[in-house]
């Protein structure tokens, strides 16, 4: 489960190279339930422009592909959680898609902010859990805060994040690990989600510093919907695609803009690895058991 088309991008590249997002399949099953759910004037759902048109009134992009004996379904959400307005469709469509297809495994991946300074760029963070911290549009609702445990990682899975894999996109990325660094096990190997663009910079401007090692917009909410989906495990593996923003004049509207550039620029290169690590977590799940 990945969120955004650049992550969609570095994910068809890697399990599926002939078959890019592009040649992908539309989800639209039950659509016309979703769309008066979906209220947000950003909502890309509801995105009318032209080099849109393939996402509007979808619900997401998905292709079947094979990772050895394991059958993998990638999908990337046409929703999402800080866009789509107060009743979360994203949520009922994870538990829908989850009764679907009946998964043994649900793995959200894709890019996120960097917490700290000790987190690089393209740093990757294998969640032991995912967590809220919604500030603004969902600051009332009884789950703003919760915090939802991921899966144990099966035994290998971080093994088989080698830096033969890894490097050579990391090569690429300025200001990087010469091989990213793979954060997990602890307290702090936490995915954030905030319910609007945060992110973190040199004054802690959206106070996220101690809370986890990157932030995102969705998978807290996902560790949300696999509570009402008993018997299927869940990971999230997030990478770093802009690092701590320096910001010594507090002008965080400008460390926005940088945040964006860092993103824009090396989203793709960044998201490998975090791809790399959702391919380690099936393929030790599942091909050595």
């Amino acid at each position: 489960m990945t969120w955004t088309a650049a992550e969609a991008a570095a994910l068809g590249a890697l399990f599926t190279p002939e078959f890019l997002p592009s040649r992908w399949y539309e989800y639209r099953h039950n659509v016309a339930d979703y769309i008066p759910l979906v209220t947000g004037a950003r909502a890309p759902f509801k995105d009318r422009a032209a080099d849109m048109a393939r996402y509007y009134h979808s619900l997401g992009l998905y292709f079947p592909c094979t990772v050895g004996g394991a059958r993998v379904l990638l999908f990337k959400s046409g929703l999402h959680l800080a866009y789509d307005g107060p009743a979360t469709p994203v949520r009922r469509l994870m538990v829908e898609i989850a009764q679907a297809v009946q998964p043994k495994a649900m793995i959200t991946t894709g890019t996120g902010g960097a917490i700290g300074a000790d987190v690089l760029l393209g740093d990757v963070v294998v969640a032991a859990q995912a967590r809220f911290d919604c500030t603004k549009q969902f600051k009332n609702e009884p789950w703003a805060q919760a915090s939802y445990k991921t899966s144990a990682l099966p035994a290998g899975a971080l093994a088989a994040i080698t830096p033969d894999l890894t490097r050579v996109n990391a090569s690429r990325v300025p200001g990087a690990h010469p091989q990213p660094k793979i954060w997990t096990g602890d307290q702090q190997a936490t995915v954030v989600t905030t319910d609007l663009f945060a992110f973190d910079d040199s004054t802690d401007f959206y106070r996220l510093q101690g809370l986890g090692r990157a932030c995102d917009m969705g998978d807290a909410m996902v560790g949300n919907a696999m509570q009402s989906c008993p018997g299927i495990d869940w990971y999230a593996v997030r990478n770093a695609s802009d690092p701590q923003i320096p910001n010594p004049n507090g002008d965080i509207k400008a460390a926005e803009k940088k945040a964006g550039q860092i993103y824009t620029e090396w989203g793709p290169f960044t998201t490998a690895a975090s791809a790399i690590a959702t391919w380690a977590i099936i393929d030790a799940k599942f091909n050595h058991p």
